[in-house]
């Protein structure tokens, strides 16, 4: 176990390396290991549903991951892109725009 982890860390000093001086990249690098280093462990503070509104339009992609993992998702246009099942980057391909619809109460 530890010698896997000493080679998936090696290749997180390289991939690290390789971004060069961007700067947005680097951030966002280190925010993904920062986020693994409390995954499961999140705070319960995040907004109350109660005040977060809906919006009434969306844009809405097919996203597909690399195909060694295989994942198919909707994601939300402008959003992550983050496979939810491997961490990959997932690729966008068709986007399409949605829109609320109310239904009355039962």
């Amino acid at each position: 176990m530890a010698e896997d982890l000493d080679a998936l860390f090696g290749a997180i000093r390289v991939r690290l390396a390789e971004l060069g001086p961007q700067v947005h990249r680097r951030e966002s690098f280190i925010a993904h290991l920062r986020s693994l280093g409390r995954w499961e462990a999140d705070a319960d503070d995040y907004p109350d549903p109660g005040r977060v509104s809906f919006p009434e339009r969306l844009h809405v992609a097919f996203a597909v991951c690399h195909p060694e993992c295989g994942a198919r998702e909707f994601v939300v246009d402008g959003s992550t892109q983050e496979c939810q099942k491997c961490g990959g980057q997932m690729s966008r391909t068709n986007v399409a725009e949605y829109r609320l619809v109310t239904t009355p109460a039962v």
